[in-house]
């Protein structure tokens, strides 16, 4: 059955009935004449850490699914950075510009990606400016049972439908500048317009007014100064 990859149950097979993103098709390899069938490998679990010291999850990568704790750094989870001023970057600011980018929704409509009769563009929507402050800023969609605010959230009513739990993560480098991680989205992430998403897990250094485009329509603007 095919799987949405936003991980919603959708009665259709093309596209999702509830965020509109294509569905990925299960391909089964054709079966020679007189062969049986082999029996569906067992799905072997991702290998994982210990877990987490903070809320206990079992560790799948750099950063913890849940709070986003870095295991690299072993610094504090999301909520306690956010209280922690001298971790900020000195001498240079940084704001990132976020807004619905008709032009890049169009693309993943074009792409085949989203169906754009069932998920609409969010005509209206204003533009926010989030100032770039600790050693990390998170991009995602915010939890309250969880206890997770990303500075970034792109969820909640009228939000992004394809952007994940955390989505990617911008982090503080010396100097003042900046640099992006994507820690395992479901849909990718790119940046200035390229076709192919960053790698996950590695970081990518970014540049005053580099675009960083994820899910549906959200493209983000990165300025200095």
């Amino acid at each position: 059955m095919p799987s949405c990859p936003s991980g919603h149950h959708s009665t259709a097979t093309d596209f999702c009935d509830i965020c509109g993103l294509r569905l990925q098709a299960l391909t089964v390899p054709p079966i020679a004449s007189g062969q049986r069938r082999p029996e569906p490998p067992r799905p072997v679990p991702a290998q994982r850490g210990g877990p987490c010291p903070e809320c206990g999850t079992f560790r799948a990568g750099r950063f913890c699914e849940e709070c986003g704790y870095d295991f690299a750094s072993r610094s504090g989870s999301h909520q306690r950075r956010m209280s922690d001023p001298g971790s900020a970057p000195t001498g240079v600011r940084w704001r990132a510009i976020v807004a619905a980018d008709p032009a890049y929704y169009q693309y993943m409509a074009d792409q085949g990606m989203l169906d754009s009769d069932r998920i609409d563009f969010p005509t209206g929507q204003r533009q926010r400016r989030v100032t770039l402050e600790g050693d990390r800023v998170h991009i995602g969609r915010g939890s309250r049972s969880r206890g997770f605010f990303p500075e970034i959230d792109l969820g909640g009513p009228g939000g992004d439908p394809a952007i994940s739990h955390i989505h990617a993560i911008l982090l503080a480098r010396p100097g003042g500048t900046w640099s992006l991680l994507d820690p395992g989205s479901t849909n990718g992430t790119t940046i200035n317009g390229t076709a192919n998403p960053i790698t996950h897990n590695v970081e990518v250094p970014l540049n005053d007014s580099d675009r960083i485009y994820v899910g549906a329509w959200t493209a983000i603007l990165l300025q200095k100064g």
